[in-house]
């Protein structure tokens, strides 16, 4: 894997903290996506609601499948393999090895069917990577439906048939607080484009470096935090 084969908005490397906004969300997802996939290996991988790949490069599967939901019958994402119709995966029952789904499931307005639809394309004991954000504003509205805890993330997926074999939470308390008014600060400044490149360096790059200064000196609290990244495997 190499990094420059990765989007630099997803990467951890700390020169990207002056050109990202949402970098500490950003970097602590594609560490948490890291470690975790090296469990996925040969076989073939699905990418639910793929985007444009970010994390393939991480995968090192036989064959790395995207999938984007079809919204109002147009399929416009260049990078997806398939589309789907937002009920039915277009594949056979037990196709893929593995299945990856990041930051998708809060846009999901019925997640027993989604899960479901998971489980029946997974082989058996198929793995499941999946990542949803707990503190993160209302986003590609109207198309944002839900928040979860790690408990009640535990329980929808046992409940659609998956055993969870590890869970982790992204950020800490005040890793989140940084992050929060970064993007608040982010729906402001990027408006004008000339004071967004100066804030980027500026304001964005020192301010969350600082953050994650004071999240390494000062007592961890998990009770708020990012996104919720679990490892399932299909029952």
């Amino acid at each position: 894997m190499k990094e420059n084969n990765i989007n630099p908005a997803f990467l951890p490397n700390v020169r990207y903290v002056f050109r990202n906004p949402f970098y500490i969300t950003r970097r602590a997802l594609y560490k948490a996506i890291s470690i975790f996939s090296k469990q996925f290996s040969g076989g073939q991988l699905l990418d639910i609601g793929c985007g444009t790949k970010p994390y393939q490069p991480l995968f090192t599967v036989q064959n790395y499948v995207g999938m984007d939901y079809e919204k109002g019958g147009t399929n416009n994402n260049p990078d997806a393999d398939f589309f789907y119709d937002g009920k039915i995966f277009p594949f056979k029952n037990k196709s893929f090895e593995f299945a990856l789904a990041t930051e998708v499931l809060e846009h999901v307005f019925e997640p027993d069917s989604f899960l479901s639809e998971i489980h029946r394309v997974l082989k058996e004991d198929g793995l499941l990577l999946l990542t949803v954000p707990f503190s993160w504003d209302e986003h590609e509205q109207p198309y944002d439906y839900g928040r979860y805890t790690s408990f009640g993330l535990k329980y929808l997926l046992e409940k659609n048939g998956f055993q969870v074999l590890e869970q982790i939470k992204t950020g800490d308390f005040v890793l989140t607080v940084f992050q929060l008014f970064a993007t608040y600060c982010y729906y402001n400044l990027s408006k004008n484009w000339f004071i967004y490149k100066l804030s980027l360096i500026f304001f964005f790059g020192p301010f969350q470096l600082l953050g994650i200064l004071l999240s390494f000196l000062l007592p961890k609290n998990m009770n708020l935090y990012l996104d919720n990244v679990v490892l399932a495997q299909k029952k």
